[in-house]
């Protein structure tokens, strides 16, 4: 009899940790997903904040030290922690060579 218990208690025990491990893995992907769509927003905005402002800098033929350590501030969430495809990589060459590069002297 006591090894019938223990065989009955075994599938209990083990069917609900099975419904326990489904629920959690469950809810984990839920989240992720959510995460990815939250993710994907947020890089989607700060890439095109990050395009608006660049191009002013550009229009407007200077940058401060200040705004571009500030824009690639933002440039590096963008690109290591949201996981930024590098579409913005030309931009920021420009905008650092408006820093510090060189300027053709007009005769």
């Amino acid at each position: 009899m006591d090894g019938i218990i223990t065989i009955v208690c075994a599938l209990i025990g083990s069917g609900a940790a099975t419904a326990l491990v489904t629920g959690l893995l469950g809810r984990q992907a839920q989240r992720r997903r959510t995460e990815t769509g939250e993710s994907q927003g947020m890089r989607w905005l700060l890439q095109d904040r990050l395009e608006q402002q660049g191009l002013k800098y550009l229009r407007r033929g200077l940058i401060t030290y200040e705004e571009l350590r500030n824009w690639n501030r933002g440039h590096h969430i963008y690109h290591d922690l949201l996981g930024g495809n590098g579409d913005l990589k030309e931009l920021k060459e420009k905008l650092t060579q408006l820093l510090y590069g060189t300027k053709e002297e007009k005769p």
